[in-house]
Order: structure tokens, then C-alpha cells, then sequence
């Protein structure tokens, strides 16, 4: 997301100033209001449904313990961060903040970092840095979306783009951080364009398991 790593510091300052909480089943929303915060949660909890369904095509069971997520809204630049650990396969800890105006805090912030916990809990691993990203962009507002594919253009003519070798096998993100996200979103709606969803998440399992995306680009989509 845009002014992803600039956002830490001021949604970890801003938190503790936010007065409203709502809680649904799998999260407990803190913003400015009551209003935004109940929005944000029934939101989130459809994304979690919805998106779900789109992906893996089945609902995700509840988690043991619900995700925190503090909104900041306002004129600001949207971003979010969220954050986990595994145990076993399964990830717990959850920390959740977005910051952005209402309508992008809805339409492009919740849904990419809804569809990070959808990744987390049915891979139990941390995903490669451009298919986590790259799949979690593709949700987005078409607004933001062609943002990432404006700057992608801008990275491939000015030295800064990612050798996709290198880019495949990255689990940290790279000092250079937005080619990673616009090549990871070019390259991810490329692949689900070809077979859907569904298809994607398969690729990235096989991906995951082998440790071999050659192999698995080959089996899925045809390409050496």
C-alpha cells in the first residue's frame, strides 16, 4: 500500500487516542467513533467471508483469538500494516492498523490486509514477498491499483526494477520497496487473470512446497 512504512510511526503514536471500540467474532475495531469503528468491523468481517470465498473457496473457520485493527481517518495517505506470528501452522498475534481517508480505508486498506490473514491462516507460513503483496493489490480500489501500475512503468525505465529471479525467492521486503509491490501486483494479476483465484493459491501452495516456482509456473500456467 502507498506510504506503507511511513504510516508505522504515526498509526503506533495515533492509537492510543482513539476512543470507540467495536467487536465482531474475529475482530475488535478502535477508531475515532463508533460509527467508523462498527463500519470497519462489519466490513472486515465480510471482506474475511467474501474474499475467502474468492480465494480458497470455502469460509475460514474463527480464530482462537480476535485481530486487533486501529483506524486512523482522515486527509491522509492510505496504508496499513498488519502483523502475525506462527506456531505450527497457525498464526496468532495478530496486529492490525490502517490509516487513510473512510472511502479508502474501505475500499483498497481493508481489503488488502483482510486478504493477508485469509494467506496466513490457510498457508501456516509466510508467503513470498511479490505474491503476498502483488495478490493482496489486486483487491484494491481500481483507483489505487493504477497507481502501483503508473509507478511500475516509472521503476522499469529508471533502473529500479527487481530481476524476477531474485524477486520470486524474496521472503524480506527489500530497501527499494514499492518495485517489489507494483511487480508483484503486475505479475499476480497477470497469473490470476489466466485461471482465476483459486488456480493462484494453488500455484503459490505447490510454490511453497516444492520451493521450486519454476517447476510450479510450469505445472500451472505452462511457462518455463
Amino acid at each position: 500500500m502507498e506510504a506503507r512504512l511511513a504510516c508505522v510511526a504515526i498509526l503506533a503514536a495515533s492509537f492510543l487516542s482513539l476512543g470507540a471500540s467495536y467487536r465482531t467474532q474475529n475482530f475488535i475495531v478502535t477508531a475515532h467513533s463508533p460509527q467508523l469503528a462498527k463500519q470497519v468491523g462489519d466490513s472486515a468481517e465480510t471482506l474475511r467471508r467474501d474474499l475467502a470465498m474468492e480465494w480458497l473457496g470455502h469460509e475460514l473457520p474463527n480464530w482462537m483469538d480476535p485481530c486487533p485493527i486501529a483506524v486512523q481517518a482522515g486527509n491522509i495517505g492510505a496504508g496499513g500494516v498488519t502483523s502475525f506470528m506462527f506456531d505450527r501452522g497457525r498464526p496468532f498475534g495478530w496486529e492490525m492498523s490502517r490509516q487513510g481517508t473512510p472511502e479508502r480505508i474501505l475500499d483498497s486498506v481493508l481489503p488488502h490486509e483482510i486478504t493477508h490473514t485469509i494467506f496466513a491462516t490457510h498457508f501456516g507460513q509466510p508467503l513470498p514477498r511479490w505474491a503476498d503483496e502483488g495478490a493482496c493489490t489486486t483487491v484494491e480500489h481500481p483507483a489505487e491499483k493504477q497507481k502501483q501500475h503508473q509507478m511500475l512503468l516509472e521503476f522499469l525505465t529508471t533502473g529500479r526494477g527487481i530481476a524476477f529471479n531474485q524477486m520470486f525467492a524474496m521472503r524480506e521486503y527489500p530497501a527499494d520497496i514499492m518495485p517489489l509491490y507494483s511487480q508483484g501486483f503486475s505479475l499476480a494479476r497477470y497469473l490470476i487473470a489466466q485461471g482465476g483465484k483459486p488456480k493462484f493459491v494453488q500455484y503459490v501452495g505447490d510454490g511453497l512446497q516444492w520451493n521450486n516456482w519454476t517447476a510450479a509456473t510450469r505445472k500451472h500456467y505452462g511457462y518455463e
